[in-house]
């Protein structure tokens, strides 16, 4: 066995121990192997924010651009709709001006209500007669009318037969 030696400079104490503060060095530095400092940490983590920020930022820009894109498709879409309803309505015989007011969803759906517009137009526009040039026919309003024509054709008439 080895004998006892008092250690009595701090250069013999370093010495002595020099050894077994390399091996706890050692086993601490395995023991943090792939740690990285506080200081690089937040080097990363304010990386990391700068990447979601400018992430975030392309994110936005792409939806406002989608939705650009969402409402031209969305008023090709109205347009297209409009000239179907326009050139079905004109198929049947309405004005341009009925076409939006057409209903239904597919253009079977809108010809459906065109033609039954159309019927509907038909039977509710039908031609008035002609009246009668020589006097109104008896009964109603025109009765009456005819009656002061007729009073007024005698009062004229004895008028003349006055002046003879």
């Amino acid at each position: 066995m080895a004998e006892f030696v008092p250690i009595n400079t701090q250069e013999e104490f370093d010495a002595a121990i020099k050894e077994r503060l390399k091996r706890e060095r050692e086993a601490q530095a395995k023991k943090y192997d792939g740690w990285i400092s506080p200081d690089d940490q937040q080097k990363r983590i304010s990386e990391y924010d700068r990447q979601i920020k400018a992430l975030q930022d392309a994110a936005a820009e792409a939806e406002k651009t989608i939705a650009e894109k969402d409402a031209k498709i969305a008023e090709g879409a109205k347009y297209r709709t409009d000239l179907e309803k326009t050139k079905i309505a004109l198929a049947v015989g309405l004005k341009i001006d009925y076409a939006d007011r057409l209903r239904g969803e597919t253009p079977e759906e809108w010809r459906k209500d065109a033609e039954t517009l159309a019927k509907d137009f038909a039977a509710s526009h039908r031609t008035a007669p002609l009246g009668n040039p020589e006097g109104a026919p008896a009964g109603g309003k025109n009765d009456k009318r005819a009656a002061e024509n007729a009073a007024y054709k005698s009062m004229l008439g004895s008028i003349d037969s006055a002046k003879q």
